[in-house]
């Protein structure tokens, strides 16, 4: 891969993880019911600590070091690395939790759902792995952005403010993942 073109389309990423990360701090609009209604959610940070935290801060941190990285004009480092691998496992292991307690309650169209984005996360991640340079922190911003799809879920009735998602959280997820497959692609 050319390494130019890989820099450039992870650098773009920094914009949808940078508005990941400010999710952290907003309150985002739910659509329920129909006809539809928005509701407005709380901030996620006004609840208290919980797991799904680390999705966010994973994303701000990321965001953070590939713009360093960029204006430095080196590859992203171990702490870039690190960061993308503890967001994608805690991301990867909610999803699991997710689809054990759907599976528990019988509801095997969620857990096939909720099971592709674990098995396209690893395949991913484990490519990531063997890569160096730009084109490694590339896939590892794919992995992130696979595996917290689930959490900004529309599939699922009611799962938008269970998992913290949103609209605006939706967009910025699939621009991140959108800017991966053209950047394996081209």
């Amino acid at each position: 891969m050319t390494d130019d073109r890989t820099r450039r389309h992870v650098t773009l990423m920094v914009i949808p993880l940078g508005v990941i990360a400010l999710g952290l701090l907003a309150a985002v609009l739910v659509p329920y019911s129909y006809p539809m209604k928005w509701m407005t959610v709380v901030a996620p940070l006004e609840d208290g600590f919980s797991p799904f935290h680390i999705i966010y801060i994973g994303a701000g941190v990321l965001a953070v070091s590939i713009g360093l990285a960029s204006r430095r004009g080196s590859t992203p480092g171990h702490i870039a690395t690190v960061t993308a691998l503890i967001t994608i496992l805690a991301a990867t292991a909610l999803t699991a939790i997710a689809v054990y307690s759907f599976s528990d309650g019988g509801y095997w169209t969620q857990v096939l759902v909720f099971v592709a984005p674990i098995a396209i996360t690893l395949v991913i991640t484990f490519h990531a792995l063997r890569m160096r340079g730009w084109d490694r922190m590339l896939f590892l911003c794919g992995a992130f952005a696979v595996a917290a799809l689930p959490f900004s879920c529309p599939l699922v009735p009611g799962t938008l403010n269970v998992f913290s998602g949103g609209l605006v959280y939706l967009a910025a997820d699939v621009t991140v993942l959108v800017l991966f497959l053209r950047g394996v692609v081209r």
